[in-house]
C-alpha cells in the first residue's frame, strides 16, 4: 500500500492564518475546555461563554470509529477554535462543529442518507436555505450559496481564484472538501483554484 501524501505547513503560511484568524476572530465562538465523555459517547465544548455543546461521536469524522483509548488527549488550538486529537492525527474547526458540519461534504452527505433525522427547513427571507437537524441547528451552508456571498463572511479574499456568481455545490463538487475545510485551507493561505473555469 503506498504512503500517503502529507502536507507540510511553513511559517509563512503559519504566520498568514495567525493574520487572517485575528481579522475574523470576533466573530467566532472559542471553546475554553473540550471532553470525551466516555459514558455518552460524546465530545463535550465549553465555550468562552458558559455554553457546553455535546456532539455524539458518531457524527464526527476521523473520530467516530476510532478505539475510545484513542481520543484523548484532546488539544486546543488557534486559541479555542481549532480541536486536535494528536494520536488520530485528527482535526476539526470549532465553528464548523457549532454549525454542525462534522467533516467533508462526502462525509455529510453520508450521514444525511443514514438518518430519517434530517429535513430541510423552509427558506427564511433574507437568510440562506439550509439543511438542519431535529433541533433546528445549522447543519451545513446551502450548495445554492454563490461565492461572492461567502466573501462576505469570509472576507473579500476568499476563494479568490472562483467567480463570484459560482455556486457553493461547485466548488465543493471540485475540490471535494467541506467549507469548513475551505475556510481552513483559506486561514492557512492555500488557493483552491478551479479544474476548470466554472458557469453557475
Amino acid at each position: 500500500m503506498p504512503e500517503l501524501a502529507r502536507v507540510i505547513t511553513t511559517d509563512a503560511e503559519i504566520d498568514l492564518a495567525i493574520q487572517r484568524a485575528k481579522k475574523h476572530a470576533k466573530y467566532d465562538r472559542r471553546v475554553v475546555k473540550a471532553t470525551y465523555s466516555r459514558t455518552m459517547d460524546d465530545l463535550r465544548l465549553t465555550l468562552d461563554d458558559g455554553v457546553v455543546c455535546s456532539i455524539p461521536r458518531r457524527l464526527i469524522q476521523g473520530i467516530s470509529g476510532a478505539q475510545r483509548r484513542y481520543l484523548k488527549p484532546i488539544q486546543i488550538l488557534g486559541d479555542g477554535t481549532g480541536l486536535l486529537w494528536p494520536l488520530l492525527d485528527v482535526s476539526h474547526y470549532v465553528p464548523a462543529l457549532l454549525s454542525g458540519v462534522y467533516g467533508s461534504a462526502r462525509w455529510m452527505d453520508q450521514l444525511a442518507r443514514s438518518s430519517s433525522k434530517i429535513r430541510a427547513f423552509p427558506r427564511t427571507p433574507g437568510i440562506e436555505s439550509r439543511l438542519r437537524d431535529v433541533t433546528g441547528s445549522i447543519r451545513e451552508k446551502s450548495g445554492r450559496t454563490l461565492v461572492g456571498t461567502l466573501r462576505k463572511t469570509y472576507g473579500e479574499d476568499f476563494l479568490s481564484d472562483w467567480r463570484g456568481d459560482v455556486k457553493l455545490s461547485t466548488v465543493r463538487e471540485e475540490t471535494d472538501m467541506s467549507l469548513s475545510e475551505m475556510v481552513r485551507q483559506h486561514m492557512l493561505g492555500r488557493k483552491l483554484r478551479p479544474i476548470s473555469l466554472p458557469s453557475s
